[in-house]
Order: C-alpha cells, then sequence, then structure tokens
C-alpha cells in the first residue's frame, strides 16, 4: 500500500508505467552506420570495414549493443544521457516478455519496496487513474487511509482529482509520475483540485505525514459473523489475520462463529503472506505450486497443522480487482473445499515474478514460474470462478469493474502453453457476456455482495452443526 498508491496494480488500468519505451531497444539500433547528409547517405568511414566473421556468443549481442550506444553518445544530432538510453534499452528489453516482467528504474524501484514494507510518507488515498466521459485523464479516489491527511479533510471514495499541485493530471506522464508528485518529504505540503459529484471543485492542500497502512481492518456484523479484509499482502499480514481472528473472538466462546475474508480489490504482494493466510485455515495439504519452464516443478508449499482455524466457517470474497496473491489463497480454499468463494471472477494473474536488484539501485522484476493450485488448476489468465456469483445483478452478468482489462485480455499475457504445458480450463464456467450488463450507479454492489458471502458462511455454519 502506498499514501498514494494504484488500485490492482496491473489490473489492465492504467497503473506504475513500467516499460514505457518499450521497443526503444530495438528501435534505436536501426539504420547505424550511415549519417543523413542533405537526404544522402553519408557512409562512416569507420564503418566501411566488413564486419568480423558472426561467432556464436551471448557477447556478441553485447558487443553489437556497445557499439550502437558509442555512434549514438557520439552522432546524435543532440547531446544525450547515455545512462537513460541504456535504461531505455532495458525496458524495451523486458518489454518484449511479458506484461509483468519489467525494469523499474531506482524510483520506482524504491517506491514499490516501500509499498511491501506498507510505511511511507504520503496522504493517505488509493488512486486508480482513469479516462472520464469527456476524455479527460483523472484520477479517482478508491479508498482513504483512516488517520490519514486525506481522511482528515474529508476526502472520500469516489472523489476525483483532477490537477496536482496546479498541473492537469492529463499532463503528467504516467500515473507512477503523478503518485510521486504526490509524495514527499513528511511535513511538507501539497496541493490539488478535487471534483465530487453535484458538489463545485475545490482545492485541497494536505500536509504529508507518515502513512503506516494497516493491511488488515476488521469487524462484527450481524452479532457472531467477523469480516476481516485484507487490501494487500505486506509482510506482517498473516500475523495481523490471526491478531484479528484473535480480537473477534473466533477461539473462544461469545465470540464470532463464522468468518468473511474480503479479498476484493487485492491486487497480491508477497508469496510468503499467500501461504501464510491460506495456512492460518488449512491444517494439510498443498496450498500453492510453481511450475518453470516445459511445466517442471520448482516448489510447492504445504499446510501445516500448527494452529490452524481449518473448522471455522468460511467464506472469501473475490472480484475482478482480486489477483496474485488474492487468487492463489482463493484457489487453494476452493480445492479444498475449506471455503466458499463469492464475488465475481478474479483478474488471472497467475505468473511468479522474481526481484534482481542490480547495481544502479534499479531492479529486474522478471517473470520466472506459473502458480497453479493444490489440484493444478492454472490460474494465469483463468482466474478463479466463485462458486457463488454476486455482481448485483439477478442473472450474474454484470462487470462491475470495467476499467480493469483481465489478463487475458492484455496485450501480450503470458499464456501457460507457452512454457510447454496444458492450459486447463477454469473449474467453472465464466458468467454469461460479462460487460453486456452493467448495475444501476444506485446498486450497492459491494453490499449486495458482503450479504451473499454473509448468507453463504451462515449456511455453512448451520450445515456443520
Amino acid at each position: 500500500m502506498v499514501g498514494v498508491t494504484t488500485s490492482r496494480r496491473s489490473l489492465g488500468s492504467r497503473t506504475l508505467a513500467l516499460g514505457l519505451v518499450l521497443g526503444l531497444g530495438a528501435g534505436f539500433l536501426g539504420g547505424l552506420g550511415v549519417r543523413w547528409l542533405d537526404g544522402a547517405v553519408a557512409e562512416a568511414a569507420e564503418d566501411r570495414t566488413p564486419p568480423p566473421p558472426r561467432r556464436h556468443s551471448r557477447y556478441d549481442k553485447l558487443s553489437s549493443f556497445a557499439r550502437s550506444l558509442a555512434i549514438i553518445e557520439r552522432d546524435y544530432v543532440l547531446p544525450v544521457d547515455g545512462e537513460a538510453l541504456v535504461e531505455g534499452a532495458m525496458m524495451g528489453m523486458v518489454g518484449s516478455l511479458d506484461p509483468h516482467t519489467a525494469y523499474l528504474p531506482p524510483d520506482e524501484a524504491k517506491m514499490l519496496l516501500e509499498d511491501i514494507d506498507g510505511t511511507f510518507g504520503g496522504v493517505g488515498i488509493v488512486v486508480s487513474l482513469r479516462t472520464a466521459e469527456s476524455g479527460r485523464l483523472q484520477l479517482e479516489i478508491l479508498e482513504v487511509l483512516d488517520g490519514g491527511p486525506a481522511s482528515t479533510e474529508g476526502l472520500t471514495a469516489g472523489d476525483v482529482i483532477v490537477s496536482i499541485e496546479g498541473r492537469p493530471v492529463a499532463q503528467y506522464v504516467d500515473l507512477f509520475e503523478a503518485i510521486s508528485t504526490m509524495r514527499g518529504p513528511i511535513g511538507s505540503e501539497v496541493h490539488f483540485t478535487v471534483e465530487r459529484e453535484g458538489v463545485e471543485p475545490r482545492d485541497v492542500r494536505l500536509q504529508r505525514a507518515r502513512i503506516d497502512s494497516e493491511a488488515v481492518t476488521f469487524e462484527r456484523v450481524d452479532d457472531d459473523v467477523g469480516v476481516i479484509r485484507l487490501r494487500d499482502f505486506q509482510a506482517q499480514s498473516t500475523a495481523q489475520i490471526r491478531e484479528a481472528l484473535r480480537a473477534l473472538g473466533a477461539e473462544r466462546a461469545g465470540g464470532v462463529t463464522a468468518v468473511v475474508l474480503d479479498l476484493r480489490d487485492n491486487g497480491g504482494g508477497l508469496l510468503g503472506e499467500a501461504i501464510g493466510v491460506a495456512d492460518l485455515f488449512l491444517s494439510r495439504g498443498i496450498i500453492v505450486k510453481t511450475r518453470g519452464r516445459e511445466g517442471t516443478m520448482i516448489a510447492q508449499a504445504r499446510a501445516s497443522a500448527a494452529r490452524t482455524y481449518s473448522k471455522l466457517p468460511l467464506a472469501v470474497l473475490i472480484n475482478k480487482g482480486s489477483a496474485s496473491a488474492s487468487e492463489i489463497v482463493a484457489a487453494a480454499l476452493q480445492d479444498h473445499g475449506r471455503a466458499a468463494i463469492v464475488g465475481e471472477r478474479s483478474y488471472g494473474k497467475g505468473s511468479v515474478q522474481s526481484p534482481h536488484y542490480l547495481p544502479n539501485g534499479g531492479m529486474l522484476k522478471l517473470t520466472t514460474a506459473l502458480y497453479y493450485s493444490p489440484r493444478d488448476r492454472v490460474i494465469q489468465a483463468a482466474g478463479v470462478m466463485p462458486d457463488i456469483i454476486a455482481d448485483g445483478t439477478p442473472v450474474g452478468s454484470a462487470d462491475t469493474r470495467p476499467e480493469i482489462v483481465p489478463e487475458d485480455q492484455v496485450e501480450g499475457h503470458l499464456s501457460p502453453a507457452a512454457l510447454g504445458g496444458e492450459e486447463p480450463a477454469p473449474a467453472r464456467p465464466s458468467p454469461p457476456s460479462s460487460g453486456e450488463q452493467v448495475p444501476a450507479a444506485e446498486v450497492d454492489v459491494g453490499a449486495i455482495q458482503l450479504e451473499a458471502a454473509v448468507a453463504q458462511v451462515k449456511l455453512i455454519r448451520k450445515l456443520q452443526r
């Protein structure tokens, strides 16, 4: 979570713009060895020598790249920044792979680590970049973190930020730049203009503060059902959920007797925390498998029998914004028959990204494997289909998050078949014609989904007694 962060965090919506210079690595290599003078081609003297015989070595490629870089630095019509050229080439290189492989420059790598750590300076809002009906680019506030500067100022979910520091959102290169502008030293101020439906736009000036983002919130509903919401899988998320279960009294008489785990709009996070959360509710069996090239098994995580809530009636809420670690947890609990999965089909991000830290402070986030459920169901580009579809319509065909493009519709998405294995079908058929029917604005889909999950977990509790 970040003081100002993305809402899923690819999820098809515009998120941190990693790899904006896609193709640059290939693009600036074209036409090397010539100079254009008044429309004619003049060969550089040093380039007349025929190339040496080709050797089969990866270092030949590096030699060509180094020569290309030297020529550009020497002959390009304007002075160039050599470091920027190299970063652009790296972005172009990883851009030829899959959407989740990325090179993060040092400032973006730093922001990612802050998100994972869960402690940072900011204003305390969760935002998504979207295009309004008018065609104007704007930031929609999806959530306001309790106790943060934005909460104190009275900002709420649904408010729209149209300018930051007097600069329209559309003028920012990407969401990362907008977020970076809103972050800053603790105690400094940031100014932006906010619009709310039916209310005149207003200028807001907030003092940045240290944001200690709690990944877990919980409440008790209907006296005996607990609802635990997990925002993302940060460090200590498992411990925080265990603490929430204790606070709700799941281990004692008079406490809650059933729980809903809300993973909606949870874009993922740390694999170890996903395994830990699933392990809280499973006493045995496989939680997740990872397979690499040609379907080769890399690792599998198993549940432990210690200190689990394996008998507690459980329902899990997911939606189109639930991805990665959320899907691992939902698929594991579904495969073991441990929980009822309620809501909408999840995003379908089932690939493993391994971080590789680089000498310049940047990071290579590389896809190295795919996740599979305990029953070998593929998650990548398939997602998790709920047992109970709840989207605010009687027939279950609404797309409640049309701004999110699911993984299987993202250009260049990784297909499990590309790794040499078969591509299993989802466990259940997709709901009909998703996207054609959208709930009316006055329908509170979130409340309907929560009610459905509470009703389902009560039914589970009744059947267990």
